[in-house]
């Protein structure tokens, strides 16, 4: 390649090469033999979604969707190496959306002030954590209310934003859920480089990190049903985060 011009990296060109050499291989084949083949690869080889998943919780597209009488519960929630937790448990029937939310997190300065006050205190602070269980119900009537019940939820509970990143997305199978029909794909960032994960190791101020786990879509609202991930992430200044997702959609 003449100087000026800009070279490939070393794996992309790679991939290239490769691609070229495989097509030009299979150029010399019969059309059979090669239509034969490629039919065999489509069925062992993981199908990557159609459209990206992730961003669209199930929560929020029943609740935005017409009334539906039967009731569906959702559960989500998040686990923190260090002892902290956010738990979501809610049922939406017809026009109505009773939740209960219950979270644990490391107290702060502000916590600690607030829980000495003599006139209406704040939760106690206990063994260096406070938890707080509160009770949510909204009706579709509020639309306002009905909103944050549930897109509010999805960005305060879900792994949402871990999907922004973009880990790698494959198809690996097909499942009924609760009589839901899903599809099932694996979740990871195995093979991502530096620059693939530059997004969110600069919005994070990480170093690193890796996305691994499993998400069901429901096949006719494009909605994650049911979710199993983790997460882990290295900081700039060494320390470790460790966090579990977990979510599920059922039928009552």
């Amino acid at each position: 390649m003449k100087s000026g011009k800009k070279t490939m990296s070393t794996p992309r060109s790679l991939l290239v090469f490769t691609m070229l050499t495989s097509i030009t291989a299979a150029g010399c084949k019969s059309h059979s033999t090669v239509k034969a083949e490629a039919h065999r690869s489509e069925a062992n080889v993981s199908a990557p979604p159609s459209h990206p998943i992730g961003g669209t919780y199930c929560l929020e597209t029943f609740a935005q969707a017409p009334a539906d009488t039967r009731a569906v519960h959702f559960s989500y929630k998040q686990s923190e190496g260090d002892g902290s937790f956010k738990d979501y448990e809610g049922d939406l029937a017809g026009d109505k959306l009773d939740s209960t939310v219950h979270e644990k997190h490391v107290a702060t300065d502000m916590d600690r002030e607030l829980a000495q006050l003599k006139n209406a205190p704040g939760p106690p602070v206990v063994d260096g954590f406070v938890e707080t269980t509160r009770p949510l119900h909204e009706t579709r009537d509020d639309r306002s209310g009905w909103s944050m019940a549930s897109g509010g939820q999805v960005q305060g509970f879900t792994p949402w934003g871990l999907f922004i990143a973009k880990p790698n997305v494959n198809q690996v199978g097909t499942e009924n859920l609760s009589g839901f029909d899903a599809i099932k794909y694996s979740v990871d960032t195995d093979g991502q480089s530096q620059l693939d994960k530059m997004a969110l190791t600069l919005a994070g101020g990480l170093k690193d990190y890796s996305i691994k786990g499993t998400a069901w879509v429901d096949s006719k609202q494009q909605c994650i049903l049911r979710y199993n991930i983790d997460y882990e992430a290295v900081r700039k200044d060494g320390t470790e985060r460790k966090t579990h997702y977990e979510g599920d959609t059922t039928r009552q």
